[in-house]
């Protein structure tokens, strides 16, 4: 994982406090994003979410960021994407809630279980398939915004994003959101305390 070039400024120059440890808060402004533009994402209402300030942003390719497909996509799509050479990288996919059930509006305790998202979407997390044995832990906790989140931690030798994650999943409307913090051994040995603390901060 090269990370993006080094002329890319460090977000802990440009974004503000977030008031957990030395994390700084993202927030995406109403013409960050495809999704965003079209609505999909509510501009008014944006995902949000503190990660370490040495991360840069990275590019998302046009073909992964559902430009051609808003405000309908099939699809999941990339967010965002922020990465850095000694930490890992972070990044946001959004999948229609159609991808997961029939029911409109769903809130993500009434779709399925921790492990039955996690079937659902844990290729998204690694890159790759997903087995049994790579689910370090699978929990859920209802936040203060009143939405239930889940949390992943894995451990996929495999995973073509770097074996190791800490991922937030939650639904808003009718679309599912999934947070991925994934690391090398060697970013994880660095800052996997970091990465669990950003995946915590996540707020749909």
């Amino acid at each position: 994982m090269a990370g993006p070039p080094p002329q890319v400024p460090m977000v802990g120059t440009y974004l503000p406090p977030a008031g957990v440890d030395d994390l700084v808060l993202f927030v995406p402004d109403s013409k960050k994003t495809p999704a965003i533009r079209a609505g999909t994402v509510n501009p008014d209402s944006p995902y949000r979410f503190a990660l370490p300030p040495k991360f840069r942003e990275g590019k998302v390719a046009n073909i992964l960021s559902g430009n051609y497909c808003q405000p309908r996509c099939d699809e999941p799509w990339t967010e965002v994407i922020f990465e850095s050479s000694t930490e890992g990288r972070i990044a946001v996919i959004v999948s229609p809630l159609v991808k997961l059930t029939r029911q409109k509006d769903a809130r993500i305790e009434d779709v399925g279980s921790p492990q039955g998202i996690l079937n659902s979407l844990g290729s998204y997390i690694t890159g790759t398939y997903i087995e049994e044995d790579d689910v370090v832990s699978a929990t859920s906790k209802q936040q203060e915004d009143g939405r239930t989140y889940y949390y992943y931690e894995l451990n996929a030798p495999y995973g073509t994003l770097g074996p190791h994650s800490y991922s937030a999943c939650t639904t808003k409307g009718d679309i599912a959101l999934l947070f991925i913090a994934s690391a090398n051994e060697k970013q994880w040995a660095n800052s996997k305390d970091a990465l669990r603390k950003a995946a915590e901060t996540f707020r749909a």
